[in-house]
């Protein structure tokens, strides 16, 4: 079911910074940047920085909905949803998103999202494990 993971995210509070740490001092190769998203090659897995707001706070995540709903703690103005507050994300790889879907949503996984087309052009459908921790299936 799962083929593998394909990004592994962190949240930030300076993204300036921490890209600036990742980058040059670390040394990882910077593959993508947006103001509130940057990804590096750590080896042939992606690792992503994602600005956030709620990092360090004790309040959920405000989800604008016009943005991609992968990345949950981002906020405009927008939908209240439970999540939580600053975490880790973990993206899956999977072969058929509809289906592994439809499989784990009827063994009672809580999915906050169903699958959705990105701007990047993959497809992602947000789970959280028995903790809240935020999955994202990806396609």
């Amino acid at each position: 079911m799962i083929k593998g993971i394909g990004c592994i995210e962190i949240p930030v509070f300076d993204m300036q910074k921490s890209v600036a740490f990742y980058e040059n001092v670390l040394g990882l190769k910077k593959v993508y940047e947006h103001p509130v998203w940057t990804s590096f090659d750590a080896g042939g897995t992606t690792f992503a920085l994602a600005a956030s707001g709620t990092k360090g706070t004790k309040e959920g995540a405000e989800v604008c909905e016009s943005c991609s709903l992968c990345v949950l703690r981002f906020a405009s103005s927008g939908l209240k949803r439970n999540v939580p507050t600053a975490t880790s994300i973990i993206y899956l790889e999977v072969e058929n998103l509809d289906a592994v879907y439809s499989r784990l949503k009827e063994s009672g996984v809580k999915f906050v999202t169903e699958p959705k087309k990105q701007g990047w052009g993959g497809r992602t459908a947000v789970m959280l494990d028995p903790d809240k921790n935020i999955l994202v299936l990806t396609e």
